[in-house]
């Protein structure tokens, strides 16, 4: 018997069996609840990207308004959360719409999929999108009504931030990451700090992601 002809063919075959297990690259896969333990942001929604969060059998969201929260379960690949509690809050009709239709389905139950990390919420077109937050320190800062002429690679215009009110402000070069501010409106924000390993030259060492606006107040100019 030829053996050098019989275990090229026998390797053949293993590798073709483990092939035929596993799914094409980058296939969406059903998650077990510990798989969705931790914090995401929703991806490409600009100012009403939703912020999820899961921990044991809890889950909070929110979606632009009102926070949502109540017990989670997952059942034949559906995240499901009933009741649903929610704060209280009046905000535009479409973000209070929004609000109510994501508690319709979050408590009727939404297929929920992960897909090379994400985590897709929904289904076709209208499925929501999340990435996994890292992990980091919550901070509270103020950030000012205006921003300030600044010099980073090139001229730009900075935040101006602040952990105390009777601190001075300081130039805070880069963004904070799900924060859109309006020219003349002062925040305080809770957020998250995450260290960034290896940062480019001309980057912070250090990610600010908003967590959540505490107020925010319309400043006059003198």
């Amino acid at each position: 018997m030829n053996h050098r002809l019989i275990l090229p063919a026998l390797a053949a075959a293993l590798l073709a069996g483990c092939a035929g297990t596993q799914g094409p690259a980058g296939s969406a896969t059903a998650p077990t609840l510990s798989q969705l333990q931790g914090e995401w942001r929703q991806l490409d929604a600009g100012p009403a990207a939703a912020s999820l969060q899961i921990a044991e059998q809890r889950l909070s969201i929110k979606a632009g308004c009102n926070g949502m929260f109540g017990p989670a379960t997952l059942e034949d690949g559906k995240l499901r959360a009933k009741p649903l509690a929610a704060t209280m809050m009046m905000c535009p009709p479409e973000a209070m719409q929004r609000d109510a239709a994501l508690s319709r389905q979050l408590e009727a139950g939404m297929p929920v999929k992960l897909e090379q990390g994400r985590l897709l919420l929904g289904e076709g077109k209208d499925a929501m999108r999340f990435e996994k937050l890292p992990q980091g320190e919550i901070k509270f800062i103020y950030v000012a009504a205006e921003r300030k002429p600044c010099s980073g690679v090139a001229p730009m215009q900075c935040l101006q931030v602040r952990a105390d009110k009777n601190q001075p402000w300081q130039l805070h070069y880069g963004e904070i990451e799900g924060f859109q501010p309006e020219p003349g409106t002062a925040y305080r924000l809770r957020v998250k700090e995450v260290k960034v390993d290896n940062p480019p030259a001309d980057a912070s060492s250090i990610r600010w992601i908003l967590d959540m606006v505490v107020e925010q107040e319309v400043v006059k100019k003198p």
